[in-house]
């Protein structure tokens, strides 16, 4: 049976009959110790029991009433420090090192039964003796001595690793291993809680790694660590609240190495408004910074669905966007450009240059919302053609006379034309003079050739298409000239069937007269720039933008490609995905089209140095492989067993379920990261003017100091 004493002094107490006593340490022994890294860990931690049973993957804690009360509690989660060593003395060779343990749940004592016969006849007695003399407490039903032996408890701990000391060119450098070497089963682990100072290296490990250490003696470089949150281990924050402004508080702050995210993968799970965007928010400010402070060019692409990036929200009533127009560019339907920082995230219709994304993009919209033959028949037509004319005389040629059409049925359908708008094409004898009667006769001005070509513009190329629908029928109008695409195209120029025309009136959104570039090519060039871009999603319909997206990530994924290819360094680049379950599905992924951007994203992002941060409700939804490659997890709360049971195969978040379960808390989340260890349980910082303005001093930092 295990003996335990307690004194009425908590520096003093045996197990098995063994002092546990704090040991006084010499002056040289204090001078000694403070200069090991192992004892910055204790000198923020409070004693609160000692080891009583050791193993390789767990050990049992015993603790007392009184310790838990001193140490602000004990909590599910909790780290504790578990030492031979003591707080300010020179330990021995084989004792310097320290176990970090997790609290996992309570453990049972050697003699629990009789402590709970005891305390169950303790109870009865305080809760009978009402209106008796003796009062109904624990004080007056129990002599001391018993009082204290039932205070004693136990706690089940899951040994994460040992901290222990090593040196870098003579300087001492804290460093961890995932489990331990040996361990004693004589009772001589002490056990601490870590607080302030101590418990934020713990939450932030490694603060500084070796080849850190040795560019900070070599370069002067400081590590890039960037605050993210503060430790959180419970949903109840009652005492942790009422002890923030002490000195034993344990809501430090939690830094991460920003590098982990940089040309990585990293995931954010979680429900519907618990936090994920916010901590993409986090995310992008922290790069940001990074970037500007180390002088590297790193772009950031976000696609933002509810404009919450974008726009000020309700949240935070900031945007990332605030950062300001010089360092963050806004794609935006219905933009013209006159506004800084806002660019028009369409295209001009009427540009041969860009006429193979106006096609797509005519073609998503309509395949979407109408299956009818006429349709299905325009979308048929070959307004494209071969590159250049050498290639096909006849192809081309005609390609060209059906994009003079579909240029006719948008202006026709309400498309502003840009200035000086024009288009030539082949048109013989025959069919110009044909089409010219008709003019003649609705009392509009015949249009001249040129050496059998036709020059049309805005004011009169709807006229002379109309005038070619009549002509059509007349005698000795040569079929050959005409082709079914074209018939196709002018069907739906006329209006005849259907609703012809009017179908793609409400694509003008999209349609921008002035514009002369591709716009993902020119979200390609902000990126490389080194910008934020952010994709304003909100407005326009799914189908649309689920396109625009795509080629977007499809061009970026191309030129990193072609810059693999031809042994250029590539780009640094970052992507924000929203929504992910439906981009990164196990079916998707296991049955790729070849032309899928998002399969190309996933599986070939790291060989492109592009990073991944991803984020989505359902664990089940994204691909094995894509799981299995994500450096960086950020997970809050998941509402159902099979969620949490595929997050649990990963890591240590098995230990989480439960939490993961219960805890729906905004920003409260279970954070792996590459370098970390261990999973911290962190509150997520809210993003807010602070962030803001932290991002806009590293960026002014950078333009004083001329870092590139």
């Amino acid at each position: 049976m295990l003996t335990v004493h307690f004194s009425k002094s908590i520096d003093l107490w045996q197990i098995g009959g063994v002092a546990l006593a704090p040991i006084q340490s010499s002056l040289g022994q204090q001078i000694v110790s403070a200069d090991l890294s192992t004892q910055l860990l204790l000198a923020k931690a409070t004693l609160v029991g000692g080891i009583y049973t050791m193993g390789f993957e767990e050990c049992l804690v015993l603790t007392n009433d009184i310790w838990k009360r001193t140490s602000g509690g004990i909590p599910k989660h909790c780290f504790l420090l578990a030492t031979a060593m003591q707080p300010g003395q020179a330990p021995d060779s084989d004792e310097d090192e320290l176990i970090l343990l997790r609290v996992v749940g309570p453990a049972p004592l050697p003699d629990e039964a009789e402590l709970v016969a005891v305390r169950a006849e303790a109870m009865r007695e305080i809760v009978t003796t009402s209106g008796r003399d003796v009062a109904g407490s624990a004080a007056g039903v129990l002599d001391v001595l018993t009082r204290n032996e039932i205070q004693f408890s136990a706690l089940k701990a899951k040994i994460l690793g040992t901290f222990y000391e090593t040196e870098v060119n003579g300087r001492p450098l804290l460093s961890f291993g995932s489990d331990v070497e040996t361990f004693y089963s004589a009772s001589r682990y002490r056990v601490y809680k870590p607080y302030g100072r101590s418990l934020e290296i713990i939450a932030s490990y490694p603060e500084k790694t070796r080849e850190e250490e040795l560019e900070r003696q070599l370069l002067g470089k400081a590590p890039a660590r960037v605050r993210v949150g503060v430790v959180r281990y419970t949903s109840t924050t009652h005492r942790t609240q009422r002890e923030a402004a002490s000195e034993r508080s344990t809501s430090v702050h939690v830094r991460v190495n920003i590098g982990d995210f940089i040309a990585l993968k990293t995931a954010v799970f979680g429900m519907t408004r618990l936090g994920k965007s916010n901590t993409m928010k986090i995310l992008a400010t922290a790069i940001f910074e990074h970037a500007k402070r180390t002088g590297q060019t790193i772009g950031q692409l976000l696609f933002d669905p509810a404009g919450e990036y974008a726009n000020v929200n309700v949240q935070d009533q900031t945007a990332l966007a605030q950062i300001g127009p010089q360092h963050v560019t806004i794609f935006r339907f219905g933009a013209d450009g006159s506004q800084p920082g806002i660019r028009p995230l369409s295209l001009n219709f009427f540009s041969d240059q860009t006429i193979d994304v106006t096609w797509s993009i005519i073609t998503a919209y309509l395949q979407a919302r109408n299956q009818a033959n006429y349709i299905q028949s325009f979308l048929a037509a070959d307004v494209i053609g071969p590159a250049q004319a050498e290639d096909d005389r006849s192809a081309w040629e005609r390609a060209r006379r059906r994009r003079a059409a579909l240029y006719a049925t948008l202006l026709r359908a309400g498309f502003p034309a840009p200035a000086n708008f024009s288009v030539t094409f082949a048109a013989n004898e025959t069919v110009a003079n044909l089409v010219n009667q008709q003019l003649q006769t609705r009392r509009i001005e015949p249009v001249v050739g040129n050496r059998g070509t036709v020059r049309l513009t805005q004011q009169n190329l709807v006229e002379w298409f109309s005038a070619l629908i009549a002509a059509k029928s007349a005698q000795g109008f040569p079929p050959e000239w005409s082709d079914a695409g074209l018939d196709a195209i002018l069907a739906v120029l006329q209006g005849s069937v259907g609703s012809g025309y009017r179908l793609l009136e409400p694509m003008r959104v999209y349609h921008a007269p002035h514009r002369t570039t591709d716009y993902a090519q020119d979200v390609l060039d902000e990126l490389i720039r080194g910008k934020i871009v952010i994709v304003d999603l909100s407005l326009g319909t799914e189908t649309v933008l689920k396109f625009i997206s795509e080629r977007i990530v499809n061009h970026i994924v191309n030129d990193a490609a072609r810059r693999f290819a031809e042994g250029q360094p590539a780009h640094s680049i970052q992507i924000y995905i929203e929504e992910a379950h439906r981009l990164f599905s196990r079916d998707r992924m296991s049955a790729p089209a070849e032309h899928d951007p998002y399969v190309r994203l996933a599986k070939e992002a790291a060989k492109y140095k592009i990073g991944l941060i991803y984020a989505t409700q359902e664990v089940t939804s994204v691909d094995e492989m894509i799981l299995a490659n994500t450096s960086n997890w950020v997970v809050t709360h998941l509402n159902n067993h099979v969620e949490v049971k595929e997050l649990s195969k990963y890591y240590d978040f098995e230990d989480f379920a439960e939490l993961t379960l219960k805890a729906e808390d905004v920003g409260f989340v279970r954070l792996k990261t590459r370098s970390g260890r261990y999973i911290i349980p962190t509150q997520i910082d809210l993003f807010g003017a602070d962030r803001v303005r932290a991002a806009r001093e590293a960026a002014a930092q950078t333009s004083t100091t001329g870092v590139a």
